[in-house]
């Protein structure tokens, strides 16, 4: 198989593809998205929605131990979350990739290119679920919600963001945020710099050392995350800021049965490469109810609130609030 004049093995390049796509996400990275073997399990039993299976909190008071008396056993509950496959494509023409494919390895260069564009969707994808968690009629809107186009930043909005969980606002150990708003922080000195390691949050420890943080939380600076262009006070934007735990969303991805094609129009003297996935990006505590248009849902779709349902009882136990303020 020939693509743009040189030798194309579809196996070495996914092998290639999947390694960018793990190392360049920071969403992986950060701690904010989690895969394991049951979850990728799950998610490789293929079908357009995912069972993710949970235990319910334990609750009543412990008992008196006796000898005449044997303890009351309670039942340990169980239930299922859904979560919904994405399945995306996208087809490039050769000459799209012809200068990555002047280097000493163009598999390598091709892989790069096109596993930097798949970490881009994916993250385009969890800011429009995380929209939909959010939006009008989400599930999010007001248990995990702070602040609005009336609230300015400042350091008690901020810890009003971590706060909202209560007890579990500890569990909050990353933020995302516009650049604007991350700047204004720096300037009001509320940014560590990210030389001063010795406050860095350890409870992340694949953390990368280079990023500032705020109350020892890394602090990743996304200007993909939604704003409302001029609606605070005064005209001001409005930012969105998340505040996030450890396994916030539960990640998966595999190939498309037809992961990879090469084709070519000799008439035209055009190469095209043609590329599918399967990803999972899921809210843990929340359920997909509602039913795309197509195969998968659109990120429209997915950023539309009614399609979610919160099935966690204990709101602490679902690690995400969103901070709305304007500078």
């Amino acid at each position: 198989m020939l693509l743009a004049g040189v030798p194309f093995i579809p196996q070495l390049f996914l092998e290639y593809q999947q390694e960018e796509i793990r190392d360049r996400n920071a969403l992986v990275s950060s701690g904010l998205m989690v895969t394991n073997a049951a979850i990728q399990e799950e998610f490789n039993k293929g079908g357009k929605t995912v069972d993710l299976p949970f235990f319910g909190d334990l609750s009543g008071d412990s008992e008196i131990l006796s000898d005449t008396q044997g303890l009351n056993p309670a039942s340990l509950t169980g239930d299922v979350q859904t979560g919904v496959r994405n399945m995306r494509g996208r087809a490039w023409k050769a000459s799209d990739l012809a200068g990555e494919l002047s280097g000493s390895d163009p598999m390598q260069a091709t892989a790069r290119r096109t596993g930097q564009y798949w970490v881009r969707d994916m993250q385009k994808t969890a800011i429009a679920v995380m929209q939909g968690l959010f939006g009008t009629g989400g599930p999010l809107a007001s248990s995990h919600a702070v602040g609005g186009t009336s609230t300015q930043l400042s350091q008690g909005v901020m810890v009003d963001g971590i706060a909202k969980l209560g007890d579990a606002g500890q569990e909050l150990t990353g933020i995302m945020m516009r650049s604007p708003m991350y700047y204004a922080l720096m300037k009001m000195d509320l940014i560590v710099p990210a030389s001063t390691t010795s406050q860095l949050d350890t409870r992340l420890s694949t953390q990368r050392l280079e990023l500032g943080t705020y109350l020892g939380r890394p602090v990743f600076v996304d200007d993909t995350l939604p704003y409302e262009a001029g609606a605070g006070t005064g005209g001001a934007d409005v930012h969105h800021t998340y505040f996030f735990g450890p396994g916030a969303f539960a990640y998966a991805n595999a190939p498309a049965k037809n992961p990879l094609e090469t084709d070519r129009d000799k008439l035209m003297g055009i190469d095209y490469l043609i590329n599918r996935t399967h990803y999972l990006i899921h809210p843990n505590g929340i359920s997909w109810v509602g039913n795309a248009a197509g195969a998968a849902p659109t990120n429209a779709e997915l950023s539309t609130g009614t399609n979610w349902q919160k099935v966690f009882t204990d709101n602490r136990n679902i690690r995400i609030t969103r901070l709305r303020c304007y500078i």
